[in-house]
């Protein structure tokens, strides 16, 4: 029985499910987690990469197929959001890849979860939302507040789009396949809740410029140049700079 509610949409496509498996099994994962295992299509591929598969299903029916189906694996019948990650404390030594066709409803909660925990250190590979996937691998002059936050600890990049026919029931958007990178990036000592917050603010109306949106503080900042810019405009780093000298 499909749940509406959870954002089900099962891959069905064998031949492109195994080009997508292919990017996973170039990393040489020794530990996949995988969210929102379904009924199982890719764990069955991910399985011949590595026997150390995590699954999370958060349908209880769906989960006791795969315990029937992967009786060897750690199977976690709980929402991705309210778990702790202490399954993989064992294989913390280990190189660990994220992956998922995620439900487009909670895509981009669950890989901000996964690219802010210490346990992203390798590439990850999600199947989202087309829209979504344009919004995390956008740059300037076309910055967003997802693809900024998300700079601040990955690096995105849309690898292919999947048609609505790969699934059953079909949705009725297009989908795509996308890789988050680790980001090597010098220590940052900020406030991520208070910067996601600034950049909301500098989005305020995007159409503007940054004076513009930001007039109760711009007398405090010494950035004319890119006050004088749109939002979408700026570079993280940039940024970073303008957030910093107001702290």
């Amino acid at each position: 029985m499909i749940k509406k509610s959870l954002g089900q949409n099962f891959f069905v496509n064998e031949n492109l499910g195994e080009k997508i498996i292919n990017y996973v099994k170039d990393e040489k994962p020794e530990v996949v987690v995988e969210i929102g295992s379904g009924r199982g299509f890719f764990t069955q591929k991910l399985s011949s990469i590595t026997p150390d598969l995590v699954l999370i299903e958060k349908d209880n029916l769906l989960a006791q197929g795969l315990n029937d189906s992967f009786p060897k694996t750690i199977i976690l019948n709980i929402d991705f959001l309210d778990w702790d990650f202490k399954e993989l404390e064992q294989f913390k030594e280990k190189k660990i890849v994220f992956y998922g066709s995620l439900p487009y409803n909670v895509s981009k909660p669950i890989i901000h979860k996964i690219i802010s925990s210490r346990f992203f250190s390798n590439n990850c590979y999600f199947i989202i939302q087309k829209e979504v996937a344009e919004k995390y691998i956008a740059n300037i002059p076309n910055n967003n507040i997802l693809s900024l936050k998300t700079q601040l600890f990955a690096k995105p990049k849309k690898l292919m789009d999947i048609h609505p026919g790969a699934f059953l029931p079909q949705p009725k958007v297009m989908s795509s396949v996308i890789r988050l990178s680790p980001i090597l990036r010098q220590q940052i000592d900020i406030n991520e809740e208070k910067f996601v917050k600034f950049i909301e603010n500098c989005f305020r109306s995007p159409r503007k410029t940054l004076r513009n949106n930001l007039k109760n503080i711009s007398s405090r900042l010494q950035f004319e140049e890119l006050l004088e810019k749109r939002p979408q405009e700026l570079t993280l780093e940039q940024y970073i700079q303008i957030f910093t000298n107001l702290s």
